[in-house]
């Protein structure tokens, strides 16, 4: 990736109205991922949608970065967890239709 597609956190932080502490937070507690570059923090451009989210619930329903992380650790685990459920529904339909079969 270029450093032309990255984005400087001062850049997004002034753009989104956030912290660039509250930023970089994040990333020490491994809820986002940073480069540097030339000593200077950038994002990476698939991480927006993600730090928006994360924001979004700091500075709107006020929860700390504790509660930020916990928050991200199980929505994270309950998407592991529906994705297991729809591998394991596959599993049945198929082991439906094979037990359907005439022999």
């Amino acid at each position: 990736m270029t450093e032309e597609e990255l984005i400087a956190i001062e850049t997004f932080c002034i753009h989104q109205e956030v912290e660039t502490t509250f930023v970089l937070d994040l990333h020490e507690r491994g809820l986002i991922h940073l480069t540097v570059v030339n000593e200077k923090y950038f994002l990476f451009p698939d991480e927006l949608p993600r730090i928006e989210q994360l924001a979004r619930m700091h500075y709107d329903l006020d929860i700390n970065p504790e509660g930020i992380e916990a928050i991200s650790h199980l929505l994270e685990r309950m998407q592991e967890l529906q994705e297991r459920m729809h591998e394991m529904e596959l599993r049945v339909k198929m082991f439906d239709a094979e037990a359907d079969r005439p022999e």
